[in-house]
């Protein structure tokens, strides 16, 4: 799924930036207005996203049949080499190639069926968090324009790209206020700013992404 990680939600909000040469990414701001830039933590974002902890429940709640069928599989395949292993030396050789091939096959039937769960399973998380990055990232890009900055950086992005920042820079909290009004419906909408507020944030505060805990047993 595209996955609810703060790598989902890493914005460049500058047109062809990844494309550009490097002599180039450095954008110039119209003459006499300063280049505007800010930073969120995505994964302070979407711990605080309202539907994101009902998402999570809905995805584990549905992978507890994929690993259930797995674990029936891998249980019958282990209980079949099992007594193979057992009768085997009372076995004639041709009987012995015989279930050895049966087992073979068990095994790849195993692997086959864990590959489409889990395929499946991706699938499932995609549609769950679709419409979460979707409304945080149309948030983040409103604030942008509203407050005219030309680069939005995520400082929770795997590529550690963002090494240190002044943290009046930070606008995860106006992002959180943003997306939690939204849920309340039209008459929560929160009114426009001057300014950022400055973040607050212990470290402690960061949460684990939600990740695919489906990870069937290999035979």
């Amino acid at each position: 799924m595209a996955r609810l990680t703060g790598a989902a939600i890493v914005v460049v909000l500058l047109a062809g930036l990844a494309a550009a040469p490097v002599a180039q990414r450095t954008p110039t701001p119209p003459q006499g207005q300063p280049l505007r830039l800010a930073y969120i933590n995505s994964q302070l974002i979407l711990a605080n996203t309202p539907g994101r902890a009902e998402a999570e429940s809905t995805f584990n709640r549905d992978m507890a049949g994929f690993r259930t069928e797995v674990a029936r599989m891998q249980q019958q395949l282990d209980s079949a080499v099992a007594e193979y292993n057992r009768t085997s030396l009372v076995m004639s050789p041709a009987a012995k190639q015989q279930r050895e091939g049966e087992l073979r096959q068990m095994e790849q039937r195993t692997r086959q069926r864990a590959g489409e769960l889990e395929q499946q399973a991706s699938q499932r998380e995609q549609e769950l968090t679709a419409p979460i990055m979707q409304r945080v990232n149309a948030v983040i890009e409103g604030i942008r324009a509203e407050f005219n900055y030309s680069m939005i950086f995520d400082a929770a992005a795997q590529s550690g790209a963002l090494v240190t920042a002044d943290r009046s820079l930070d606008i995860s909290s106006l992002v959180i206020q943003r997306l939690q009004a939204g849920a309340q419906g039209p008459g929560g909408a929160l009114q426009p700013s001057p300014t950022p507020p400055l973040q607050q944030r212990p470290d402690s505060a960061a949460p684990r992404p939600l990740q695919t805990p489906f990870r069937p047993r290999r035979p």
